[in-house]
């Protein structure tokens, strides 16, 4: 199990703050790229690169849950295509923008801040005829109910497609366990955080080292 802890500077000058060292247990940098001008993000690209030489980091630009955040599709897309070549693993909203070319380490990826989708299993298929290599799917459970189905169907996914890295969680504290135990239902990353959570329920970097040593 992978442990990725994001990053969300909002300006250069927070990027050169960074305390590396709090970072390095984990396994995988995010980037959250969508709390940074566009006009920046040049530069951002290879200050972050330089604060993190020993990580591999994913570039995410997040739209689902930022009403905020508006990019045209082609625009999107030429971000895609410019810094997929930067980094390890770049983020691709692949339901809301189906029309990208999906370069070859593309995570795609859907969120639903508000339930889990009773057409989990559908969302996964489509996911998976991108024929990305890595899937990723997040949302917010109601009821413990939902945390056993997401949890059901995400075992039920990796075991028809052995070849799909599979990254999936319950959010909020109902969905914790997820975050935990995903190694137990086929799931092959969680997420931490470090100096602040960008998604309900994460836990610290600290605390899931731990729960990974213990599991």
């Amino acid at each position: 199990m992978k442990i990725v802890v994001p990053i969300m500077p909002k300006s250069l000058a927070e990027i050169v703050e960074f305390d590396v060292a709090q970072y390095a247990a984990a396994d995988l940098i995010e980037w959250r790229v969508d709390f940074m001008p566009v006009a920046d993000l040049n530069q951002a690209a290879q200050e972050i690169k330089a604060q993190f030489p020993n990580h591999e980091i994913l570039f995410t630009y997040r739209t689902e849950d930022k009403a905020e955040t508006l990019i045209s599709a082609d625009d999107y897309a030429a971000l895609v295509q410019q810094f997929s070549t930067e980094f390890a693993y770049i983020d691709v909203e692949i339901l809301k923008f189906p029309s990208i070319i999906l370069p070859e380490n593309a995570v795609v990826s859907y969120h639903d801040f508000t339930q889990i989708p009773q057409n989990l299993p559908e969302i996964l298929s489509k996911m998976v005829e991108s024929r990305a290599t890595t899937v990723k799917f997040a949302a917010m459970p109601q009821k413990q109910s939902d945390v056993l189905r997401l949890m059901t169907e995400t075992l039920r996914f990796s075991e028809a497609h052995p070849d799909v890295t599979l990254v999936s969680m319950a959010m909020g504290e109902l969905g914790k366990i997820t975050r935990v135990a995903s190694d137990s239902f086929g799931s092959s990353w969680t997420f931490a955080s470090v100096a602040g959570a960008s998604a309900p329920g994460q836990l610290t970097l600290e605390e899931m080292v731990k729960f990974r040593e213990l599991l």
